[in-house]
């Protein structure tokens, strides 16, 4: 029988290339959904406030109802995409799988909704284009979205439903560095957060998927909060009898575009399918479930710790921790990032993606240049010098700049160091010499090569 590792051994066969990236066009997705669900029932289940089609697939015949929604948040597409391939994978499994396949879609009928919120997916934005949080709309269904998904359920009347979202990057484990990579939760679904039969099915194949997970994340895999939220509807759809389970994409190191937590989202999807047929998670209790660990919130993209900061002639220690923001511009594609300082002080049991060494190292401001450079290698040898800052008569029509420095209107001040201010500063020795440069978050050693895709912002007022 096939399973979790073949799954993910195999996924190159069945990834779909066209889209790689976390925001694309809605209408390129909607055109591959169509190919790829061919051999499938594909029909219009409703339309979002703008009016964009939302699609629902139906897959198998079988006495067993599952229901999978995704994108309900519209910048939370590895769901979206790791739906495509396991289309991909339906269509045309393979001699490897096809046996499995038709054993799989007799058990089951699987209806889909990859894309629930196409409006906040076209303009990659969390929520709809009433700018309502649809995961908080179980309640009050005002959305046209929210009210196609509480019919849909009322419809389907799933055994098993999966909510498909993506997670924060700066999401850990408790008490570990590692990042939370995928992350489940069976929600509650009253205020008690009693454990009724449905919620311990989901329970039992949460953590039949966290082993297999374990197995190529150790330690990776995290659980979410089980408060109860009535407006919430994972904790409705619980309430209605399905065993829902909340399946959260996370972040791995080296992996921006999130393909590989693509990957994982793949298989792990289809093991979860073959529990919902064979029961496999029976071996599990609620307490292998309770076991797994917490997620928590205490990850930078840079931790710097154990800098020394000058104030009034004053020197003091302290840990800095910065965070990159991704800034989606107009078109719903392409982007920059926005790197601020988000803590400042002790920051012992905290972490980053990146820990250079720099403790001793010294803050000190960057310095303005009175002429922009023409190239990034004119740029990088400016940084290496400690001109963060760059001056210009007039503004360019983007807030940032692809040049490796910081461009600021002639005649204004650059903003200072400082808490929640842009991450804009040189890490000296105590002789003077520059070790480190912070550009917009980015963290250099001078010596060695300099960040991937390091770029500067454009400042047009007085700080």
């Amino acid at each position: 029988m096939a399973g979790f590792s073949d799954f993910y051994q195999h996924f190159p066969d069945y990834h779909v290339g066209d889209i790689t990236t976390n925001r694309f066009r809605v209408e390129n997705y909607h055109d591959l959904l169509h190919k790829l669900a061919r051999p499938f029932q594909v029909a219009t289940a409703g339309h979002s406030v703008e009016g964009r089609p939302i699609y629902r697939i139906t897959l198998g015949q079988g006495p067993v109802k599952v229901l999978m929604w995704s994108q309900m948040h519209g910048n939370e597409s590895t769901a979206s995409r790791a739906l495509l391939d396991m289309l991909n994978f339906f269509a045309d499994p393979g001699e490897l799988f096809r046996p499995w396949v038709e054993e799989l879609l007799s058990a089951l009928t699987i209806t889909l909704v990859p894309m629930l919120n196409p409006d906040g997916s076209a303009r990659f934005m969390r929520r709809n284009a009433l700018h309502i949080d649809l995961n908080r709309e179980a309640r009050s269904l005002v959305s046209p979205e929210a009210r196609l998904l509480h019919d849909l359920v009322k419809e389907v009347k799933p055994h098993v439903a999966f909510n498909l979202h993506d997670q924060r990057r700066f999401y850990n484990i408790a008490g570990s560095s590692k990042p939370s990579t995928m992350a489940f939760l069976a929600p509650a679904c009253d205020q008690q957060e009693t454990v009724p039969d449905n919620r311990l099915r989901a329970m039992q194949i949460i953590a039949t998927l966290r082993q297999q997970l374990e197995q190529v994340i150790p330690g990776q895999v995290g659980l979410y909060d089980d408060s109860y939220s009535p407006r919430a509807f994972g904790d409705w759809v619980q309430g209605t009898g399905a065993a829902t389970i909340l399946v959260e994409a996370g972040w791995q190191a080296g992996d921006p575009e999130k393909e590989y937590v693509r990957r994982l989202h793949f298989a792990t999807l289809l093991h979860a399918l073959a529990l919902c047929a064979a029961k496999e998670h029976t071996g599990f209790a609620e307490a292998d479930y309770r076991q797994i660990p917490m997620n928590d919130e205490k990850l930078f993209d840079v931790l710097l710790r154990q800098l020394t900061v000058e104030v009034d002639g004053k020197h003091y220690q302290t840990d800095l921790g910065i965070r990159h923001q991704e800034i989606t511009r107009p078109d719903g594609i392409t982007w920059y990032r926005q790197g601020a300082i988000e803590e400042v002080g002790d920051l012992q049991e905290w972490y980053g993606f990146a820990e250079p060494d720099v403790a001793g190292l010294e803050v000190r401001a960057g310095r303005v240049v009175d002429k922009m450079p023409a190239t990034s290698d004119e740029a990088l040898a400016l940084l290496r010098e400690g001109y963060l800052f760059a001056e210009i008569e007039n503004l360019l029509e983007e807030p940032f700049t692809d040049l490796p420095i910081n461009l600021v209107r002639k005649g204004t001040r650059p903003p200072a160091f400082g808490f929640e201010q842009p991450a804009n500063f040189v890490l000296t020795e105590k002789g003077g010499a520059i070790r480190f440069v912070c550009l917009n978050g980015f963290c250099w050693e001078v010596s060695k090569t300099p960040p991937a895709n390091m770029h500067g912002l454009v400042f047009d007022r007085y700080y």
